[in-house]
């Protein structure tokens, strides 16, 4: 199975370089000879959750030859994202979270919501954690990739390598998958570079975003403006 990972396309009304940034990625994924079976935005697709930047985001995604599936980031309002995405199956009017499982695909994407309502950090909670452990318990024997916005382990190339706001929920989520053999491995954004952890045994890619003016880290002039994305085969 083929996936695109994208992230951090931080679409703002302020920054209209950003959406240029969006269809610089859709018409790399949409021109590739192999195309792929999904595309996973892994959140903060808007910069400000406001319906404005929603609607310039879902039109280009739309765009896209291959389905898709979004998730927020710490930049997302659940509402306001809902509203636009919401297709009665994955994302639906009155969730209190967007997670999700897609399974008519050889591998299973679960989806989380890492989103927190008071910080930029990322927030699991009780509600959430159980509901993970049963689109888990739902699937033991099939592949299955996880997707979320927060990085889930220590990222010590910036000022604050943890971005969780309480750390042991990531020990939890550690031993929560660690039950569940089935998983390959971990994609998530947020930290606008990209790089390589673990969890536990799981691998875990953090992706930079889309947005040029936003990316972090050592980069070439080359690579702070070249379109980012990942191609992976599972």
């Amino acid at each position: 199975m083929r996936i695109v990972h994208i992230s951090d396309s931080h679409i703002s009304l302020d920054h209209p370089q950003r959406t240029a940034d969006l269809r610089a990625c859709i018409d790399v994924i949409n021109s590739a000879t192999e195309q792929p079976d999904v595309v996973m935005h892994t959140g903060d697709i808007t910069h400000n959750g406001v319906a404005a930047e929603y609607t310039i985001a879902k039109q280009q995604l739309d765009e896209l030859k291959a389905p898709y599936f979004v998730m927020p980031g710490n930049k997302d309002k659940r509402p306001s994202l809902i509203d636009a995405f919401a297709d009665g199956q994955t994302i639906c009017q009155g969730d209190e979270f967007i997670q999700y499982a897609v399974d008519r695909f050889p591998v299973r994407l679960i989806v989380l919501d890492t989103l927190s309502d008071d910080s930029n950090k990322g927030l699991l909670g009780d509600a959430r954690f159980e509901h993970l452990s049963a689109m888990l318990a739902a699937e033991p024997l099939k592949p299955t990739a996880v997707f979320m916005h927060h990085t889930p382990f220590e990222v010590a190339a910036i000022p604050d390598p943890f971005q969780f706001e309480n750390w042991q929920e990531v020990d939890k989520l550690r031993d929560l998958l660690s039950e569940h053999h089935q998983i390959s491995g971990i994609y998530c954004g947020h930290i606008h570079r990209s790089i390589e952890g673990k969890l536990g045994e799981l691998n875990v890619s953090a992706i930079s975003c889309m947005a040029t003016d936003l990316r972090k880290g050592e980069l070439t002039a080359e690579q702070r403006q070249m379109p980012i994305l990942r191609f992976y085969q599972l």
